[in-house]
């Protein structure tokens, strides 16, 4: 399994950061809407089960998200960060249990869209913001891999206290605190690296540890759904990781904050 995750994580890592710096913005926004739309398609068979169902979800995902397009980034980015604020207490306050909203199926067909537009909106003015070189995109995708990669591995080499053993039997805190740290490494590199002088090193290092505390959010909050639908996997197109959106879960939730931040220092117009 662990080879099989490796191997598929080197090949789509590799055709998307290929295709983030290749590509123009018009392709990469429908390259990374093929991907949004594949992950409501999921999404949708975690609230209701069903093809019609799933089709017609992801066409109103394909929507809603054009016409986002009409609505400032700044409104978009603001009400992903209200749901997140409020997700985060989902998911830390009823760590192993649903709250009361999370009981309503309609409220779920709308999380759907706050998770997946924003992130998608948020990803496309990063790349926008210089086509040629969408460093802070990377910089962005690299805090998030970090912060996975880093907590898969320090969770089975160090991992003993369960993080939400109800949600996700296999995430612990020491796995949890190798991912911060692993973030935040990335984070000040790609501050240095980009020279975002507002920031500097230290505070690249903060906004990774923030990026992967959002990410454990987003994690978590998927793995609720799944949880509440009995599954493992939101789908089976990435052998050894599941769905597409098992793979986004976390980009989901740290992209609003990153593009939030970037506007806010003025890197993101």
């Amino acid at each position: 399994m662990l080879k099989e995750r490796l191997l598929t994580a080197l090949v789509a890592g590799s055709l998307l950061l290929a295709g983030l710096i290749f590509l123009n913005s018009l392709d990469v926004a429908i390259l990374l809407g093929a991907v949004t739309l594949l992950a409501a398609f999921e999404w949708s068979s975690l609230v209701h089960p069903g093809m019609a169902v799933g089709l017609a979800y992801t066409a109103l995902t394909a929507i809603v998200g054009v016409a986002s397009l009409a609505v400032p980034l700044v409104v978009v980015v603001a009400a992903a960060l209200v749901w997140w604020a409020w997700a985060a207490g989902e998911v830390f306050v009823f760590r192993d249990r649903a709250s009361p909203l999370w009981q309503l199926t309609a409220l779920k067909w709308l999380v759907g869209l706050l998770v997946l537009v924003p992130a998608w909106r948020g990803c496309l003015a990063l790349k926008m913001q210089d086509p040629s070189h969408p460093g802070f995109l990377i910089w962005l995708l690299a805090m998030v891999w970090a912060a996975d990669s880093v907590a898969y591995f320090a969770g089975r080499a160090f991992g003993r206290r369960k993080l939400a053993p109800l949600v996700s039997p296999g995430k612990t805190m020491e796995g949890a605190l190798g991912g911060v740290a692993g973030a935040a490494v990335a984070g000040g590199a790609g501050a240095w690296w980009l020279g975002v002088l507002p920031l500097g090193i230290g505070g690249g290092a903060l906004l990774g540890v923030a990026i992967a505390m959002l990410s454990i959010v987003g994690d978590l909050l998927e793995s609720k759904a799944k949880r509440s639908a009995l599954v493992k996997d939101s789908g089976r197109w990435l052998p050894g990781h599941g769905g597409v959106l098992d793979r986004i879960d976390a980009l989901t939730a740290a992209a609003p904050l990153f593009v939030w931040t970037m506007r806010d220092l003025g890197v993101l117009r």
